[in-house]
This record gives structure tokens, C-alpha cells and sequence, in this order.
């Protein structure tokens, strides 16, 4: 897949560790020329304060769409759905 646009992330909080986390939103040109969504979440990884990695983890990508305008759009409310304060 090709990737088309990422998102501004947003800031949420993690329900297994309830720190703060962030999660963005990228919009993929699939093969046969549709488009999908896939969220993606930051990530760190250290060892006595050294930072070991860091970067953006892509989860598997949704739906299948016309057009990328339509991709963003299911994809933005679907994560401020998925990761609405209670």
C-alpha cells in the first residue's frame, strides 16, 4: 500500500496503562487503486533513561473506500470514537 497522507495526532489515554499516548491517522492507496485508513500509535522504548526507539506502530489497515477524502473521513471519526474520553 501507498502511503497517501498522515494525519495530525491526537493525544489519548491508554486504557491498559492510563498514561497519555498519541494516535494519528494515515490514509493508504490500496493495489487495486481504493483507498483505506489505519491508525497508528507513538511508541518509546527506554533503558536507564537512554532512549532505545522510538516511532509510529501502523495497526492493520480498515474498510475500503472511493477516495481518499472518503478513507479520512470514515477514519477520523472512527478514531475519535475509538478513543472518546468517558
Amino acid at each position: 500500500m501507498k502511503l497517501v497522507k498522515v494525519l495530525e495526532a491526537i493525544e489519548t489515554v491508554s486504557r491498559a496503562t492510563g498514561k497519555p499516548q498519541q494516535r494519528r491517522l494515515v490514509v493508504l492507496q490500496r493495489e487495486d487503486g481504493h483507498f483505506s485508513f489505519a491508525e497508528e500509535y507513538s511508541y518509546r522504548s527506554e533503558c536507564e533513561s537512554e532512549v532505545i526507539t522510538e516511532g509510529w506502530q501502523q495497526l492493520p489497515p480498515e474498510g475500503i473506500f472511493e477516495t481518499a477524502e472518503m478513507a479520512e473521513a470514515e477514519g477520523r471519526s472512527t478514531l475519535l470514537t475509538r478513543h472518546r474520553q468517558k
